[in-house]
């Protein structure tokens, strides 16, 4: 079981623990409650302000059905107290029952997700369709396990995605928003360690057709002299460690009059990816 698989069962093992521990503490209270109700006074409390003065007074049934209405005199503080009392436990009980049931509505109901138990809901028919179970599996714990990400002028990570996802430029935004369309799973700017360096591609990529890694780097000033001396050594990096283009990365580039174009990073995505 790989560490992202592990991190969502320890958080659903933690909710539904939770959960059963709040609904005990509930039933402790709701029956403490219900028991001190019993000794509660007859009737409830009202109050009405007259010319800036408040004034309680002590409503009952009568045996007509009609309610009467008492005076609370000053020297009866204690049934003030007990009937504001009284109806504070009336709010809490009816609040403790509701959150009870919920409780129980929510763990009467609730399954934690498994792709392998959703794809077991499927026609067996439908085995017979090029989509293996393993793969759906690997992509999930591959797609929630935690990576090392690049921690260089995070202040830079301005473009938004259509996932949420903040990214350095508008092109990656581009990249990345198709990936999300296309349903890809991919990392933003994971460490990737070869030799004694530790490099960050723009995006890895887990191919949903075999499960292979890919890394795409897109080169956004490759008229730049500086910026093309470092792309260059950035490349033989790759090179040097069969990280090479048609095989294991995609390059795209970029010069400063030009723009990216959306249709063309999609027809890579289809060529090389999907």
């Amino acid at each position: 079981m790989r560490e992202g698989t592990e991190d969502s069962g320890m958080n659903e093992h933690r909710i539904l623990t939770s959960l059963k521990a709040e609904k005990e503490l509930y039933q402790q209270i709701l029956s403490r409650f219900e028991k001190e109700m019993k000794t509660m006074p007859e009737g409830s409390l009202n109050c009405k302000k007259i010319r800036g003065n408040t004034y309680f007074y002590h409503y009952t049934k009568a045996e007509d059905g009609k309610r009467n209405q008492r005076f609370i005199a000053e020297d009866e503080n204690q049934l003030k107290i007990d009937l504001k009392r009284k109806r504070f436990i009336q709010l809490s009980l009816n609040q403790l029952r509701t959150n009870i049931k919920a409780i129980d509505d929510f763990l009467g109901k609730y399954c934690p997700y498994d792709p392998a138990n959703v794809l077991s809901m499927l026609p067996e028919l439908f085995s017979e369709l090029n989509y293996r179970m393993e793969n759906i599996i690997i992509r999930s714990d591959w797609s929630n396990a935690k990576f090392e990400k690049c921690e260089w002028h995070p202040e830079r990570l301005i473009h938004g995605t259509i996932g949420g996802l903040k990214v350095r430029s508008k092109s990656e935004a581009i990249i990345a928003g198709l990936l999300e369309i296309n349903d890809v799973p991919f990392r933003y700017e994971a460490a990737l360690n070869i030799g004694k360096k530790t490099y960050y591609p723009d995006f890895t990529i887990l191919r949903p057709r075999d499960n292979r890694i890919i890394y795409w780097e897109h080169f956004g000033m490759a008229d730049d002299e500086d910026y093309n001396l470092s792309m260059e050594r950035k490349l033989a990096a790759y090179r040097k460690h069969r990280i090479v283009p048609w095989n294991q990365l995609i390059a795209t580039y970029e010069i400063e009059k030009g723009s990216m174009d959306a249709k063309d990073i999609q027809s890579i995505i289809n060529a090389f990816i999907l």
